[in-house]
């Protein structure tokens, strides 16, 4: 079972971020004297986070940009 901060060192993230994970219910925990995280819930989230090469190529691409149209204003 490891902490909270050995949880955000692994992730490379703060703890805040670590809590905040934890709180929306993306990362498992159990709530014995602290929070703790188990090795395989901590693999669980990871394999969730994980993208396929298709999906790597979707988010690199920028939405269209909107062209602004013309205002005019009365006089």
């Amino acid at each position: 079972m490891l902490k909270v901060s050995q949880v955000a060192k692994l992730l490379n993230c703060s703890v805040s971020t670590t809590y905040q994970l934890i709180e929306t219910g993306k990362l498992g925990h159990h709530r014995c004297p602290g929070v703790r995280v188990s090795d395989e819930q901590l693999q669980d989230y990871l394999e969730s986070t994980r993208r396929g090469p298709q999906e790597r190529i979707a988010t690199k691409r920028r939405p269209a940009r909107q062209t602004l149209k013309h205002i005019k204003l009365p006089v």
